[in-house]
């Protein structure tokens, strides 16, 4: 093995032009593999050649605003066709709030085209503190090429707390299976509809055994949630999740061929224009053995499964 600065490393990524603003982090670097050497600090993404993975040995990554600019994209980024990400702290401090759009929209874990495992890692406060910015998603995984193969993501045991927009998201051609992560609250409620997962349009997700609190927004206009699918791929399962906190709707599925089953939802705090348990407003999808508590409305557009029974449910 052998100790070399990041500076050095990212030099073979000269397109991302910036390698000299991660001279904080040192890596020591064995096969493809990265293991941090100490916490550091960063003013730009640290960006993963194909096949790498970093394990942060648990330490930490703070991104910070670069001297008279703003920091933008992701944290850590994949740069190829695969990378991992296990065991590493990482937040943010003090980012300006200028709105960046694209790939330049703040991340924790950026996979962009990439299949991978982003394993037992920690993501604290990947926000723009009070600035209502659509964008300070804690892990996102996006594959926009629908003519390939599904990247395929595993997404386990992170822990996530006070992310802005959303604390994971997956969306197209992309396979995920999200287990045994806790996604905590998002930190910019008052000022922006938030969810704790998002699973958007085209991917297909196996989601199971995760905490998730619940979002609430103070306006009629839309609805914040735990658990959000929109047009999600046939074959997405959402089971034995425990969802808590306060959420408009506890799992939200505006998608079709899909099964929530096993699930706990417990709903607590004040309510908006939306108090919903679980809401279908698909077709084809499967409900079954979910235990829902507090909402003031159990479901919505399904018929209410008995104990030990499935009902298939089309939106009305």
């Amino acid at each position: 093995m052998r100790r070399g600065s990041l500076v050095a490393v990212l030099l073979l990524l000269a397109f991302t032009g910036a390698a000299e603003a991660a001279d904080g982090c040192l890596f020591l670097e064995s096969g493809s593999t990265w293991t941090l050497d100490s916490d550091c600090t960063i003013d730009t993404s640290i960006v993963l050649p194909d096949g790498v993975t970093l394990d942060g040995a648990h330490h930490t990554i703070i991104a910070i605003d670069p001297l008279n600019g703003a920091f933008r994209g992701g944290v850590i980024v994949s740069g190829g066709g695969s990378a991992s990400v296990a065991n590493t702290v990482i937040s943010v401090l003090m980012l300006s709030s200028v709105c960046q759009e694209g790939n330049d929209r703040l991340r924790g874990i950026y996979f962009n085209g990439a299949s991978g495992v982003i394993r037992g890692n920690t993501l604290l406060n990947v926000n723009k503190a009070t600035s209502a910015c659509q964008e300070g998603n804690a892990i996102e995984v996006r594959n926009i090429d629908l003519t390939g193969r599904p990247a395929t993501v595993e997404i386990s045991d992170n822990v996530v707390e006070g992310f802005q927009k959303t604390g994971v998201v997956v969306s197209g051609n992309v396979d995920a299976a999200i287990r045994g992560n806790s996604i905590g609250p998002s930190a910019a409620q008052r000022m922006m509809v938030s969810n704790g997962m998002q699973i958007g349009a085209g991917a297909r997700a196996l989601i199971e055994g995760n905490i998730i609190a619940g979002n609430s927004w103070s306006a009629g206009d839309a609805a914040a949630t735990a658990i959000l699918l929109v047009n999600t791929a046939p074959g997405t399962v959402v089971r034995g999740n425990v969802i808590v906190g306060n959420a408009d709707v506890g799992i939200y599925v505006m998608a079709s061929g899909v099964r929530v089953e096993r699930n706990r939802l417990t709903d607590t705090g004040s309510d908006g224009a939306f108090d919903v348990g679980i809401g279908n407003y698909g077709e084809g999808n499967v409900f079954e053995d979910n235990s829902i508590r507090g909402f003031g409305q159990r479901y919505q557009n399904v018929v209410e499964p008995e104990t030990g029974t499935s009902t298939i449910a089309a939106a009305r």
